[in-house]
């Protein structure tokens, strides 16, 4: 049996010495942008940290067991970020980390960005941060070397590129993971090598195996393009900086208000 895309990833994740994490930096800016907004906040995604950035969260995931996993002493259920199962209006705000970019672009990010409408009151916030494609397209042979001449600090600033680089040659914001391990093995198939030159762990690279046999899809839409997918039921949508950590610049809080 096929082990959910983010399960087994999350499984992969938990064996490394020092697993990936949103940076403490993101989760301050997380919480800033929505210090104005008192009352109770809805968390897509167990996200560690995530459900931790306002005083009454509520979190949500699709899978009961990372739901179970990220459960803490806030109020944690499973459930569909595309029928969201709240009342109309029962949060002030809402929060998430690259939930957009965990879906297809443009149909499934404007679905839940409506369905994410529905359960804000009126002048509620979302905040989440958004993984963008750079208007000037790397290729992926561009990235390759730039990772084989140790210009890239971590993997996962890697395989983000490299989804990038994917969907900008294909012209489609959307990519399937397995194409993401497709080319990491075309283009870096020497890992022992891989590892001498940049420093990283190679247990770390190896969790690229996850995206072999995935069926999730990725989108990386340019800014210009995630901002056409937000629909009529946001006003002020906008970017916002959060943090310095490597490719920060590509990956901005996207801050929209419910009208």
């Amino acid at each position: 049996m096929r082990v959910p895309h983010w399960e087994a990833l999350h499984r992969a994740w938990a064996r490394l010495p020092a697993p990936p994490r949103v940076p403490a930096e993101v989760l301050g800016c997380v919480a800033a942008q929505i210090a104005e907004h008192p009352g109770s906040t809805l968390a897509l995604g167990a996200t560690a940290g995530l459900g931790e950035v306002a005083p009454a969260v509520t979190t949500l995931d699709a899978s009961e067991t990372l739901a179970r996993r990220g459960a803490s002493s806030r109020r944690t259920i499973v459930g569909d970020w595309l029928r969201l199962p709240f009342a109309d209006g029962a949060f002030a705000t809402c929060v998430g980390d690259g939930c957009l970019n965990a879906l297809a672009y443009p149909c499934h990010v404007a679905s839940l960005l409506r369905s994410v409408g529905g359960v804000l009151r009126p002048g509620g916030r979302f905040v989440c941060r958004v993984f963008l494609a750079p208007d000037v397209a790397e290729t992926c042979a561009e990235v390759a070397a730039a990772a084989l001449a140790g210009r890239i600090r971590r993997f996962q600033a890697l395989k983000f590129r490299l989804g990038m680089a994917i969907t900008a040659e294909a012209g489609d914001p959307n990519v399937a993971v397995s194409t993401i391990h497709d080319v990491f093995e075309t283009r870096l198939a020497d890992r022992r090598h891989l590892a001498e030159v940049t420093g990283w762990n190679r247990d770390e690279i190896d969790t690229i195996d996850v995206y072999r046999s995935s069926a999730q899809v990725y989108s990386f839409p340019t800014r210009s393009q995630c901002l056409a997918a937000i629909p009529p039921e946001f006003r002020n949508a906008r970017f916002v900086t959060a943090g310095t950590y490597e490719l920060a610049e590509r990956c901005p809080l996207l801050v929209a208000d419910r009208s």
